[in-house]
């Protein structure tokens, strides 16, 4: 599972600092209430990231489709697979942050 994500490349580093940002929070709000809000946007904000550079992977793939008797057909689809990692991880990634708003909302709800 690692190899998957290490293939993603160079657009996996704001998908990770993103999941590392939300560990922090995750452990900033243990102690107090901290940006809930802020969390749902996280990741969002890589959810869409991820969409964005799976759009780049897959364009990037497709170049080559007029040298198609040039290229291996499992080389052009392990590169639509690579491509495909960064929505995976961001779609992981905004579950995991509407998990985490969900419950620290109901935790530190404002008591009328």
């Amino acid at each position: 599972m690692v190899q998957y994500f290490l293939s993603g490349g160079v657009l996996m580093i704001p998908i990770f600092l993103s999941f590392f940002i939300l560990i922090f929070m995750l452990f900033k709000n243990f102690r107090g209430a901290f940006h809930i809000d802020k969390i749902i946007l996280i990741g969002s904000v890589t959810a869409i990231f991820g969409i964005i550079a799976t759009g780049i992977g897959i364009s990037s793939a497709l170049s080559y489709a007029p040298d198609i008797s040039n290229v291996a057909p499992h080389i052009l689809w392990g590169g639509l697979k690579s491509s495909l990692v960064t929505t995976f991880s961001g779609g992981i990634i905004l579950f995991f942050s509407t998990f985490l708003w969900y419950f620290f909302s109901t935790k530190y709800k404002p008591q009328t």
